[in-house]
């Protein structure tokens, strides 16, 4: 099955998600959380990102991650990933909660496809202070994409990891976790660089970027997207292609708003305030922009992606 039908297939089969100009969504990806070792891409942005999930929580904001939360190809095991970042799951098990979490896979946590995987792994949780297994998420689900609809202008936002844009890729992730684990992994203590990321293959990052900007304007249909680690937000009259980037930049975390009718491209960085106070910071990067604009929108051939964090 080609890239196109592989995304139409989930598009059309996705759960329908109805919000209004009175909600406020936030949607994150490609987070990465591991077991706190060298290997961990997202242990230097915890903090970071610690904060921003406090503010979406008090705020009021549905959490939705598009994928790849989990490091399952470098880490075989989610206990250790857990104890690791166990206040990261205790927010977002507040979250699932009050009925604000919604979760998709990708790539790096293919696994949660299988229902009864994810009711062994991501249901219970282990407490060290009372030695005993306790409730973390329960009935939880792990999507392959959802729609997200928004009821004043009848706009829907289809939101997948967006991996299933590189069909080989696609096909070889059981072999991509075996290299990972055996072999990139050791490297990646000693330094180097993961090449089996999309991110780290500017070819690759382009050619998923073509075929999810292609479907998008084949279908006239806003997508929002992870995988790359590419951040990007559509400017007026392009296809409405946006994605999400990451939380293992060296130096900040992205993630995509939308309250009040309106979305943006959100950075979270740490910056040294007046006092010289070293700060977790929420900058708007691009937008807030109306969504209705991005339902029209006229096809130019030059797919260049301009706006990357």
């Amino acid at each position: 099955m080609g890239n196109h039908k592989i995304l139409t297939r989930i598009f059309e089969s996705a759960q329908r998600i109805e919000f209004t100009n009175r909600d406020r969504l936030v949607f994150f990806s490609d987070v990465h959380r591991g077991n706190n070792t060298w290997a961990d891409g997202f242990a230097h942005n915890e903090t970071i990102y610690l904060c921003a999930l406090n503010y979406y929580y008090d705020n009021h904001f549905t959490y939705v991650e598009v994928g790849d939360g989990d490091e399952l190809l470098k880490f075989k095991y989610i206990e250790p990933i857990r104890l690791a970042h166990e206040e990261v799951y205790r927010l977002l098990q507040k979250l699932h909660r009050k009925q604000r979490l919604y979760y998709i896979f990708g790539n790096h946590d293919n696994e949660y496809r299988n229902p009864e995987l994810v009711h062994r792994k991501l249901n219970h949780i282990f407490n060290r202070v009372t030695e005993e297994k306790e409730v973390l998420f329960n009935d939880f689900t792990a999507h392959e994409g959802l729609v997200f609809k928004h009821k004043e202008s009848g706009l829907e936002f289809f939101a997948v990891h967006g991996h299933q844009a590189d069909t080989t890729f696609h096909r070889m992730i059981w072999l991509n976790g075996i290299l990972l684990r055996l072999l990139w992994r050791p490297l990646q203590l000693l330094g180097l660089q993961d090449p089996s990321s999309a991110s780290q293959d500017i070819n690759k990052v382009q050619r998923v970027e073509e075929v999810l900007i292609k479907w998008a304007e084949e279908h006239h249909q806003p997508i929002i997207a992870g995988h790359t680690h590419r951040a990007h937000f559509p400017k007026k009259g392009k296809p409405p292609y946006f994605n999400i980037g990451s939380c293992v930049h060296p130096r900040w975390i992205t993630c995509i708003e939308i309250e009040k009718g309106r979305i943006a491209l959100i950075r979270w960085h740490i910056v040294p305030n007046k006092k010289g106070h070293l700060v977790v910071t929420r900058d708007v990067q691009k937008g807030f922009k109306y969504i209705e604009q991005f339902g029209e929108f006229s096809f130019t051939p030059d797919h260049n992606i301009e706006d990357e964090y």
